[in-house]
């Protein structure tokens, strides 16, 4: 699908008055002469499975004369015309030339994204484009700058059903939760009054609800002075100093579930239109040993049953890592997004499921964003 940004390129005229008096000074006789400023600035965001972005020079009045617009093509990033882009006219020495011929209205630039092939989400490619050089009755404005496409992976281009960053559930007193023996999380408040961290949060309207428990047949034991659900903490003194959270000021913090505790969220309804859907998160994983029996799961549940969408296990090395038999890129100490797919199309819920055993195994869940598209 081609998009048309009309602020790319502006073009205003500048009229440059001539005054002759007459022998009768009631009359004055005023000779205009029309040059045509062009400049160009802004941004835009273009998805690579987008068609095309389609970028017009609006003159606004008629050239009296062959012109000619040159803008400089820059990038930021691992970016190659040809593999990450292609323009109309064509841009590959660098330099695009946009002849606009006597008489025309406009010219227009086309730029065609190229969809990276791979399994992993690209990050994202910019381009700066700037104007260097302009002829034929054109000159150039001095408010001229930049204009900057930012070309995203299509992973990104997404309508959104549903999110949560858990900006909206309220943060522990104290980076702790307490779980009763075989039982969820009843109490939010300690013997000493301090409130845990959220592990079950009504929705207001924005952000997802959630709620945490153990899974039947596999509910933890007493714990307390543990780490799990919503913090506001990323630096604890000898557990973990992870710097920042994927989005803003808070995540869900998990640890020792001893058992399998799942964190079901709210269902989501799924327009019938809709043929594509996607469940994009960012999770961090703390370096520890991490065994091999330890789980880290996340499914899409419906009326059909769970559909596992990711899986996280550790390797030899006691490294977690993104594939369900280790083999996958090793997480440790960074932030990693990831998007989903989902094959059953349909209302569901988003699970995560949690079977650690340890108080070390400590990892992070934000920036979580259930949406989907529709394709031809």
């Amino acid at each position: 699908m081609k998009r048309l940004i009309y602020n790319f390129l502006c073009v205003l005229p500048g009229v440059f008055l001539l005054g002759t008096s007459c022998a009768n000074d009631d009359v004055n006789q005023v000779e205009e002469k029309e040059q045509f400023l062009v400049g160009v600035n802004g941004s835009e965001i273009l998805f690579e499975d987008e068609e095309f972005l389609e970028i017009p020079l609006t003159i606004g009045f008629v050239t009296k004369e062959d012109s000619q617009v040159i803008l400089e093509v820059s990038s930021i990033g691992n970016l190659e015309y040809g593999v990450d882009y292609t323009t109309i006219p064509d841009g590959s020495s660098g330099t695009i030339t946009l002849d606009i011929p006597a008489g025309s209205t406009e010219a227009t630039i086309q730029l065609f994204p190229i969809i990276v092939q791979d399994n992993i989400t690209t990050p994202d490619r910019v381009i700066n484009l700037s104007i260097n050089q302009v002829s034929g009755g054109l000159i150039l404005s001095s408010t001229s700058g930049i204009y900057q496409v930012t070309i995203k992976d299509q992973d990104f281009n997404l309508d959104a059903f549903a999110f949560t960053s858990f900006e909206e559930p309220r943060a522990g007193d104290i980076n702790n939760y307490a779980a009763q023996d075989g039982v969820e999380q009843v109490n939010v408040v300690d013997a000493d009054g301090n409130v845990l961290n959220s592990v079950d949060y009504v929705s207001t309207g924005e952000e997802l609800g959630f709620d945490t428990s153990y899974v039947p047949g596999e509910e933890g034991g007493e714990d307390s002075g543990l780490f799990f659900g919503v913090t506001n903490v990323t630096n604890e003194p000898d557990e973990y100093n992870i710097g920042f959270f994927a989005d803003g000021a808070q995540a869900y913090i998990t640890s020792d579930a001893d058992g399998i505790a799942e964190i079901v969220f709210d269902e989501i309804k799924i327009p019938s239109a809709y043929n594509v859907l996607k469940v994009k998160f960012s999770v961090y994983f703390v370096e520890s040993s991490w065994e091999s029996s330890d789980e880290f799961d996340i499914f899409w549940r419906t009326d059909d049953g769970d559909e596992l969408i990711k899986s996280f296990r550790s390797n030899a090395d006691e490294l977690m890592t993104d594939q369900p038999d280790g083999t996958g890129n090793v997480l440790v100490d960074e932030w990693a997004t990831f998007f989903a797919d989902v094959t059953n199309v349909t209302d569901g819920r988003l699970v995560i499921q949690i079977g650690t055993n340890s108080g070390s195994e400590i990892a992070f869940i934000d920036d979580i964003l259930i949406g989907g598209k529709i394709t031809n």
